[in-house]
This record gives structure tokens, sequence and C-alpha cells, in this order.
């Protein structure tokens, strides 16, 4: 129990500073002439640190001062700095020119096939890149100071509970800049349900040996929670096109696209688990139905009503 508690702190604070960092490396990298779209850099430094943090070593060194320091870093920041809903919308918008670029529907498809490309690549990249940090800074060798359980588990408590409590305090002072304080609050509760769903996957490791049905089985936790984050991405988005809303709405449709959705789904926990599937044709497999049931999935739930209906693109 104490454990579980310290844990679930433990993601609340850290899926808070994950999705703040992913929206911040959002808007750093928005200028005019980006040749790629600003979220491959949250993508990327997700992946860096779920590769640092799930190497062997640094586990071992967390785990010695408090297991569920493993999970703040891992499911709670890593895991929210990334998102997969938000990365397969944009790989639709590409596919459909949802911005109205003057080009042809082979140049669409190559603007889809890149970005799917650069995020894959840079994804596995920075998770290597974790991996070489890891071997390199030997933490297992650091003697860590130890938290006792049941004392740690009511720190961990009281971080997450001020966490939310102060994000959403901001949100209520900070009314400008309510785009990104209301992502903020509603992070939490995606990642709680992402952390929740992982109870489904197989339990893997890509060092540790495992039966063959095992090395074989998908990880339907993360598949679950990256369908269900792109289904609710969706019907988010369909709803800012389709009402005539307030500024305020606007925001909070943005926080809900932002940060319940974008906090749900990972792209991190999604490399971290190609590396570790056997043989090759499996991982192979399991990321192009997520990536494929992705896509159509907002093909039908955004696409359909926005070309059927003459739906702006924009919050209206």
């Amino acid at each position: 129990m104490a454990t579980a508690t310290a844990a679930a702190g433990a993601v609340v604070v850290g899926s808070v500073w994950g999705t703040l960092a992913r929206l911040g490396l959002i808007g750093l990298n928005r200028y005019d002439g980006q040749s790629i779209k600003p979220l491959i850099w949250a993508q990327a430094v997700g992946c860096v640190l779920m590769g640092l943090a799930s190497h062997t070593r640094t586990k071992r060194a967390l785990e010695a001062a408090h297991p569920a320091l493993v999970v703040l870093f891992t499911t709670g920041f890593a895991g929210s700095s990334t998102s997969f809903s938000s990365w397969v919308f944009q790989v639709f918008q590409a596919f459909a020119n949802d911005e109205h670029w003057d080009r042809h529907g082979l140049h669409s498809v190559m603007d889809a096939l890149t970005q799917t490309g650069a995020t894959v690549g840079l994804g596995l990249a920075g998770l290597w890149a974790g991996h070489a940090v890891g071997d390199a800074l030997l933490l297992d060798r650091v003697r860590m100071p130890r938290v006792p359980p049941h004392a740690g588990a009511a720190v961990f408590a009281a971080m997450g509970v001020l966490t939310w409590a102060g994000a959403a305090l901001l949100c209520g002072l900070y009314t400008s800049y309510r785009d990104v304080t209301l992502s903020v609050v509603m992070a939490p509760a995606g990642a709680l349900a992402r952390w929740q769903l992982a109870r489904l996957n197989v339990p893997r490791s890509a060092s540790e040996p495992r039966p063959l049905r095992e090395r074989h089985a998908w990880p339907w936790g993360t598949a679950l929670a990256n369908l269900l984050a792109t289904l609710l991405m969706a019907a988010f988005v369909t709803l800012q096109r389709t009402r005539a809303h307030t500024q305020l709405t606007c925001h909070a449709l943005d926080g809900l696209q932002d940060g319940l959705a974008g906090a749900l789904s990972t792209v991190s926990t999604l490399m971290l688990e190609l590396t570790a599937l056997r043989p090759m044709r499996t991982a192979f497999a399991y990321l192009f139905v997520s990536w494929a049931v992705g896509v159509l999935v907002c093909l039908l739930l955004v696409g359909v009503p926005t070309w059927t209906m003459h739906l702006p693109s924009t919050c209206s």
C-alpha cells in the first residue's frame, strides 16, 4: 500500500513537469520556416530520459533511494513529455493536408512519412543515447541516502498533492496562460490512467531472459492507453471545430488534448517496448498497427466530420 501510494504521487509529480517540458519544447521550436513539427524535440528528450532511467545501473541507484523515483522519471516525466496521440494526429494532418498548404497528394503522403520516420528514428536514437549515458555515469556506484518506505509514501503523496494543487492555483491566477496551465492540471489524470493500464503489460526487460511466448506478447496496456488517448484527442479536436466557443472553452479543450490525452499516451514507453520485443517482425507489427489504427481513428473522428460538415480547422 505504501509503495502504491508513493508511486501514485511520483506519477503526478512527473506528469506535471513532463507536460510542462513538452509544451515548453513545442513553444521553443515553433517559428517561421520550421522544417518539421516542434513536437519531435519533446519526443526526443523524453526518450533520452527513458533510456537513462530504464538503464539497469540507473534503476539500481534510484531504487536504492526509493522505488518510486523510477516511476517518477519513467512513467511520470518521460511518459508525459512524449505523446503518441499528438504524434499520430499530426501525421493525419499531414496526410489530409489539414493546414491547406499549396501541394498535391503525393507531397502530403511524403510529409506524413517524414514525420513518422523522423519521430521513430529520433525516438530510438534518444533511447539508445540515454542507455549510453547510463553506461558512462555508473550511478549504481554512488551511495544514495535511502528513504524508509512509509516515510517515502508520505513524502511522495504530499509532493503529488501539492504539485497538483499548485498547478490548479496557477491556472486560476494566470488567466493569460490557461492554454498551458489547464493542460498541466489535466495531465496527472491521464498519466495515472496510463500507469494503471500498464498492469496489462507482460513484464519485460531487454536484458532479462523470458519465455518465448512472453517475447512475442504485445504490451496491451500501452497499446490500449495510446488508442484511448487518440480517441479522446480526435473527439476533442472535432468538438473544437463543431461548436462556437469562448476563449475559455477553447483553452479547456486544448488542455484536454495536450494534458489528458497527451499524458495518457506515450512514445517513450513505446520505443522502449520496441527494443524489448522479439523477433523484430513482432516489434515492427506492434509499431505499425499502433500507428495505423491511430491514424485511422483520426480519419474517422476528425477527417470525416470536417470534410462532410465543412468545419474550420481551428477553434471558432
